[in-house]
């Protein structure tokens, strides 16, 4: 084949010549010694492929083991320690990962992608997608390199997932409400398009139609996934009658229920005497919140370092999970931001 193709990619080339990505690199750039038969057999590969390396200096530049890591938002402790399990496991394997902060902005995100379809890196990771499924299946529908996605199930024969099971999660932490007598029970969804959000919520419904109940619709507002976001979808709540108001609250992660406590206690009213809070995440400082915060805990190191060692053996050529994602558990932590419903009086029955 003498055309050049642009659909080949680097490990297209190194999967035909029986070699790894990191030496097809070696051979392009002349940054490392190759012995003459396996840089013979690369070359040979290249020019039976079609394959044309990308003109001029890429994103990678000349990092040979870099990787793409893509996230929704840096200054959110969740985010910070999947990096670190990422970094962790890609530093003892010998890859580079390159960040990327989408800001919680779905345009940014789907512009570092589109980037990254036309100057790819040897694989990426994606730690949560703000995109729509119509805008994110076009994208990755030009998928050329192996991509780990974090918390969202996607069909592509380059892509694996790896994901919390939040839905049970949620699920969870809406009987341990309803245990302590509460049946006005409120759930921050966070971002409307998240497939995360979409899976929490289907906990929390589940667990209320099992015991009879409904989420009601003025219960369930979409808000930005930070303190800010949980502190004005809580006002917001708290400017309903007192009998309309909910008595608990299930936040779509730990930064919004901490900024859900601040309204709460904006409003002169008591967490967990007043209104039960619950988070998911269970970051650093779930722990140390006013009160200590009652939380749904991912394995957010683990997440990290597994979503790495995936993208590992699909840049050694192994396909994704034949069931198309790995499912990890998640706990509920009981702390001190829950206790029994308060009756129409304000007193605990």
């Amino acid at each position: 084949m003498d055309a050049k193709n642009p659909r080949i990619n680097l490990l297209d080339v190194a999967r035909h010549a029986g070699v790894s990505p990191a030496t097809v690199s070696r051979v392009l750039n002349n940054t490392a010694p190759v012995r003459e038969s396996v840089r013979s057999r690369v070359l040979s590969s290249m020019k039976s492929l079609g394959y044309e390396p990308p003109r001029g200096k890429t994103l990678a530049g000349s990092l040979e083991n870099a990787l793409a890591l893509l996230i929704p938002d840096i200054l959110n402790p969740f985010f910070a320690e999947v990096v670190r399990g990422v970094q962790d496991e890609a530093r003892s394997i010998g890859y580079v990962p390159i960040l990327f902060d989408s800001m919680e902005d779905p345009q940014r995100e789907e512009q570092y992608l589109r980037m990254l379809m036309t100057q790819p890196m040897n694989g990426t990771i994606l730690c949560g997608s703000r995109l729509g499924n119509d805008e994110f299946f076009a994208i990755i529908s030009r998928l050329t390199t192996p991509m780990v996605i974090l918390n969202r199930t996607v069909n592509h024969s380059r892509v694996a997932c790896v994901r919390t099971n939040l839905e049970a999660g949620t699920w969870r932490a809406t009987r341990h409400l309803l245990d302590l007598q509460h049946t006005r029970i409120a759930f921050l969804t966070g971002p409307i398009s998240s497939e995360q959000s979409l899976a929490r919520r289907r906990g929390v419904e589940k667990a209320l139609g099992e015991a009879g109940l409904s989420l009601h619709p003025e219960w369930c507002p979409a808000s930005f996934p930070t303190l800010d976001g949980g502190f004005q979808a809580m006002s917001a709540l708290l400017t309903l009658p007192v009998e309309n108001r909910p008595t608990a609250v299930i936040a779509y992660n730990d930064l919004m229920a901490m900024g859900v406590l601040h309204a709460i206690r904006t409003h002169h009213l008591r967490a967990p005497e007043d209104i039960s809070v619950i988070g998911v995440d269970d970051i650093a400082m779930a722990a140390h919140a006013n009160p200590p915060l009652t939380t749904i805990a991912q394995p957010k190191y683990q997440l990290g370092r597994l979503a790495m060692q995936t993208l590992r053996r699909m840049l050694q050529g192994y396909p994704p999970p034949e069931e198309g994602f790995t499912l990890m558990e998640s706990s509920l932590i009981v702390r001190e931001s829950t206790a029994l419903a308060p009756n129409n009086n304000g007193v605990h029955v």
